[in-house]
């Protein structure tokens, strides 16, 4: 019995691991469709264009003018400058960085508001907001163009423009 347990506990253990691994993708001028499986998944370089299918986990996007496609996602970071994100749902948004272009549906989770936070200056984000948001907007220049439902709207900085699409 206790070597079974023993055995069940290990298998747990190591499916724990592997689910936890980082998936990284990194590189200059690179195209390539990657599937998810919903790990976490870390794309740094330049200029790659990435299609990632299925769940992911948290996704980050650091370096510069890559191009990302997604399908759901747990929360997407995006910094550097001049990188286009598309994402089918995520739950989480947080943008730093200048001249990004990003497309996402963000759907918070009805008890607590999905978080979006834009940092820097210049970046267009086109929004489908559902459920509760708390859209957050610092920095110089954001645009920010949503429909859906209504968010929470705060803002530091100035020149920002922030509409209803």
């Amino acid at each position: 019995m206790h070597k079974v347990m023993a055995v069940s506990a290990l298998c747990a253990a190591l499916a724990t691991t592997a689910q936890a691994e980082t998936l990284e993708l990194d590189g200059i001028g690179n195209t390539r469709d990657v599937a998810c499986n919903g790990q976490d998944v870390s794309i740094t370089g330049n200029a790659n264009h990435f299609r990632l299918s299925g769940d992911c986990g948290r996704v980050e996007v650091h370096g510069s003018e890559h191009v990302i496609s997604m399908g759901k996602v747990v929360s997407l970071e995006v910094t550097g400058g001049e990188n286009q994100v598309e994402a089918e749902r995520v739950a989480g948004l947080d943008v730093s960085g200048a001249d990004h272009r990003i497309t996402a549906r963000v759907q918070g989770d009805g008890e607590q508001p999905a978080p979006v936070v834009l940092y820097g200056g210049g970046n267009v984000l086109t929004l489908d907001l559902q459920g509760p948001v708390r859209l957050e907007v610092n920095g110089i220049g954001q645009q920010v163009t949503w429909r859906g439902d209504d968010p929470t709207v705060e803002t530091s900085g100035g020149e920002h423009r922030i509409q209803r699409q």
